[in-house]
């Protein structure tokens, strides 16, 4: 797991979680996690929502990766803008494609300026990783 640090949070509250915690013999962790499962439960609506647009959003991703290196050889500097999981056209500005995407009606949307990826090389030990 990843360690993640939250800010604004009362030294008190915290205090208090971690001596609840040691208690029952948790980590602070696994209180947090208790905590915000139940707390996300309370509004299943929400979660539900947020669960769609992450949907819609790999479908954007998937979209726009699958025609990418076509918009590149052909639309280079221009704007596409991406979706309920499909392009919707390409655009000289960023304003028209961004009415494009308030015009679909997603609940989601990806616009990006059509250049080149650069892939990085990261030396991880004594291997190389293209990125």
């Amino acid at each position: 797991m990843k360690t993640i640090g939250v800010r604004g949070l009362s030294e008190e509250l915290y205090r208090r979680v971690k001596a609840v915690a040691s208690l029952r013999g948790i980590r602070v962790s696994d209180a947090f996690q208790e905590a915000l499962k139940i707390w996300l439960s309370i509004r299943p609506e929400v979660l539900e929502k947020f669960s769609e647009i992450e949907a819609e959003t790999e479908l954007n991703r998937k979209a726009l990766q699958e025609k990418y290196d076509e918009l590149v050889r052909d639309y280079k500097g221009k704007y596409v803008a991406v979706a309920r999981g499909r392009i919707l056209g390409i655009y000289e500005t960023l304003e028209e494609a961004a009415h494009a995407v308030e015009g679909a009606s997603a609940k989601q949307g990806i616009i990006e300026k059509i250049e080149p990826r650069e892939k990085k090389e990261v030396e991880l030990g004594w291997s190389l990783v293209e990125l």
